[in-house]
């Protein structure tokens, strides 16, 4: 399996990724952003202690106040402990929000019971206080941060904040890199048209929502997965197949050497709702699907 560690990474002066190790279920990176008198932060964590480290990390590269997060997505691992960023307000897309308030009546504790050995402790859903719905610029000093919407991908809501004179993207999980994409909640044909437009970008660095900080090389193999599951996918959807069959029957060559190789449960059941016609983002059977994946 590869292998990389958790650390706080600076991209460019005043820019940083922090990038945990693994990068499996619940396990992802977020992002800090420096000014003259204040702070950004990308995304908050899955619990307590996760976040914990990473705060430290952040005091150590600063004392500046952090004044603002920016949650790429409403997935758990990216809003849990929202809440620890107490002089922050957040802001992300209007249907993350959305989502959030939808999820805010199930006890994160529940995961625990479909992932043994997860720990989320601190874990909270805390709505958002500021949403857009395209794009939205805003300055730090002179550097110039977009927040940019290109519609459903890996789900219905991802956003990615571009850095355009340093180079840089914050992608959220609209990129996974050496960890296996999940389009459980999305739209895979989306997420494609998606990665070709960060990919258009031009930028040279990319920071993933699970995984190492990688270039456009890395972004295109996470697309090139995309690509190949779609493209097997749709000649078993066209012959008829049950997709836990069609699932298991996938070759995923050189990218079953990615973490969690069992989401290609999930990305056929997205895939095959797309076949269908269904809209992006159409509920699926969740428990089912994930009960599936564990089997596999």
């Amino acid at each position: 399996m590869p292998f990389w560690k958790t650390e706080m990474k600076e991209l460019a002066p005043g820019v940083f990724a922090y990038v945990q190790a693994d990068g499996t279920w619940f396990v992802s990176n977020a992002g800090l952003i420096i000014g003259k008198e204040d702070a950004i932060v990308i995304d908050s964590l899955s619990n307590e202690k996760r976040v914990r480290v990473f705060m430290e990390e952040i005091a150590k590269t600063t004392d500046k106040p952090v004044r603002l997060l920016i949650n790429t997505h409403s997935h758990g691992d990216h809003i849990w402990t929202n809440h620890f960023f107490k002089e922050a307000k957040v802001i992300c897309h209007e249907r993350c929000r959305e989502a959030t308030l939808a999820a805010a009546e199930v006890d994160p504790a529940t995961y625990e019971e479909n992932f043994p050995g997860l720990n989320l402790d601190g874990a909270q859903i805390t709505p958002q206080d500021i949403t857009f719905e395209n794009k939205l610029t805003l300055y730090t000093d002179d550097l110039k941060v977009q927040m940019i919407y290109n519609g459903p991908a890996h789900t219905t809501e991802d956003i990615f904040i571009y850095l355009e004179e340093a180079g840089i993207v914050f992608c959220g999980d609209l990129l996974f890199y050496l960890c296996t994409p999940l389009a459980l909640m999305g739209h895979i044909s989306g997420w494609i048209a998606t990665l070709d437009l960060l990919a258009g970008l031009g930028a040279e660095i990319y920071i993933p929502g699970h995984g190492p900080v990688t270039n456009k090389n890395g972004l295109l193999e996470s697309r090139e997965y995309l690509l190949h599951i779609q493209n097997e996918t749709k000649k078993r959807f066209d012959a008829g197949m049950d997709p836990f069959i069609a699932a298991k029957d996938i070759d995923l060559g050189e990218f079953a050497k990615w973490t969690n190789p069992e989401r290609i449960v999930a990305n056929v059941e997205r895939l095959y709702s797309e076949f269908r016609g269904e809209e992006p983002g159409a509920p699926l059977d969740g428990t089912s699907i994930l009960q599936k994946m564990m089997k596999l």
